[in-house]
């Protein structure tokens, strides 16, 4: 730790998500950012999906989402046998962030209307 309070209180509240590991961490002036490249991958993917959303105002299609979704965990697989490399890391985390929060969301607005179409009905449970 570098002994600047928001940087500690930033490090350990990342820890609760992200392993750290130095090895597989960004450092930027030498100091370890607190997220690991993937969750930094998975972090933008998700603000880039922000960003898609407001300039679009509409979800990617979800079989896409859930495609390109399917990248993060291939790639864990994948190194497990010959270790990874960060720019992959950082790469299937960007898919992640983006793909799997737009499918996620993509499921919950179904789920939300199927509700609302089942209440309208008087299928209520």
């Amino acid at each position: 730790m570098t002994g600047s309070i928001l940087y500690d209180a930033l490090f350990r509240a990342a820890g609760l998500f992200c392993h750290q590991l130095p090895e597989r961490s960004p450092h930027l002036w030498g100091a370890q950012l607190p997220l690991c490249w993937r969750c930094t991958g998975i972090a933008l993917g998700a603000c880039a999906l922000l960003a898609w959303l407001l300039a679009r105002r509409r979800l990617p299609p979800l079989a896409l989402s859930l495609l390109l979704a399917l990248a993060l965990p291939l790639d864990v697989l994948y190194s497990a046998l010959d270790g990874g490399a960060n720019f992959r890391r950082l790469l299937t985390g960007l898919l992640w962030g983006f793909f799997a929060s737009a499918a996620s969301l993509d499921l919950l607005r179904r789920l939300a209307a199927r509700r609302t179409r089942r209440a309208s009905l008087g299928l209520t449970r």
